[in-house]
C-alpha cells in the first residue's frame, strides 16, 4: 500500500526550539490523518550534536522514526533521505520552525488537483511568516500569477525551501551541495530555477502558513552575511530566462 504523505523534520543543532516544533508537526499530522491520509513521520538528525539528540531520543518521540546522518549539509541530507520514503508526497519541517494544523492536509489536496489536470506540481503556503531574529511576513505567488515573472530570480527567492513535492520531484532534481565559505548555499533557489525549468509548477496553497525562525547562526543568516548567490544555472541565462516555466502544460 502506498503511503500518501512522509514528513521529514531535520534536526542539526536545535533543543528546547524543537518543542513547538514537534507540536506544531504533530498536530498538522493528526489532521492528516483525520482526514483520511496515511503519514509517515521521520525526524532526520543530521550531524546532529549530542544535546540535539539526546532531545529526540525522549520517549515523547517514538511515534516518529528517528534516522541518523552524517552529510552536514541540508540539501544532501534530503537527498539521502528521499530514496528511503514510503510516501508519494514529501514535505519538510526544520527543526526550529513550524507549520499552520492544515499544511499537510490541504497541501496533499492541492497537489492531486494539480495531478488530476495533468500538472506535475509543487506546493508552497500561501504565507511566509519569519520570526525571531528578523520580523517579516511573505506572500507567495503561483507560477501562473500575473505578478509572478521569473527576472526576479536574478536578485531574489521566490519561495522557501519548506515545500511539499511529488517524491519524483526530488529523485528528478537533487538538491546541489552548499559551499558557504565561497557565497554558494541558496541549494533551495536553484531547485526552484531548475524545477521551474523542467516543467514543474509551483502552485500556492490558501490560508496555510509556514513559520520562519531567524536565529543568530541559521543558514540564511550565514549566507545573506557572505553574500552569497546562486550557482550559475543555464536558465537563467538572458536568453532563457524569460521562458522559464513556459514548459508546464497549460
Amino acid at each position: 500500500m502506498t503511503t500518501d504523505l512522509t514528513l521529514v523534520v531535520t534536526a542539526h543543532d536545535e533543543t528546547a526550539v524543537c518543542g513547538p516544533t514537534m507540536r506544531s508537526a504533530d498536530l498538522a499530522v493528526e489532521a492528516a490523518r483525520a482526514a483520511g491520509l496515511t503519514v509517515q513521520a521521520i525526524v532526520g538528525l543530521d550531524l546532529a550534536t549530542e544535546a540535539t539528540a539526546s532531545y529526540f531520543r525522549h520517549p515523547r518521540f517514538d511515534h516518529w522514526e528517528r534516522w541518523e546522518y552524517d552529510e552536514g549539509d541540508l540539501g544532501r541530507v534530503r537527498n539521502a533521505i528521499v530514496p528511503r520514503t514510503d510516501g508519494r508526497l514529501i514535505a519538510f519541517l526544520d527543526a526550529d520552525d513550524l507549520f499552520s494544523e492544515n499544511w499537510l492536509v490541504q497541501a496533499v489536496r492541492a497537489l492531486d488537483a494539480a495531478a488530476e489536470r495533468g500538472e506535475r506540481a509543487i506546493a508552497h503556503p500561501e504565507l511566509t511568516m519569519v520570526f525571531d531574529g528578523d520580523r517579516a511576513v511573505l506572500v507567495n505567488l503561483p507560477d501562473d500569477s500575473p505578478l509572478f515573472t521569473p527576472h526576479y530570480l536574478y536578485v531574489r527567492h521566490c519561495y522557501d525551501s519548506l515545500l511539499m513535492a511529488p517524491r519524483e520531484a526530488h529523485l528528478e532534481i537533487p538538491y546541489v551541495s552548499r559551499d558557504v565559505p565561497n557565497g554558494l548555499s541558496f541549494q533551495d533557489f536553484q531547485f526552484t530555477i531548475e524545477s521551474l525549468d523542467a516543467g514543474w509548477r509551483h502552485v500556492v496553497v490558501p490560508d496555510t502558513v509556514i513559520f520562519k525562525r531567524r536565529r543568530d547562526f541559521s543558514l540564511v543568516t550565514e549566507s545573506n552575511t557572505r553574500r552569497s548567490v546562486v550557482r550559475s544555472v543555464p536558465a537563467m541565462a538572458i536568453d532563457r530566462v524569460r521562458s522559464l516555466g513556459a514548459r508546464r502544460p497549460r
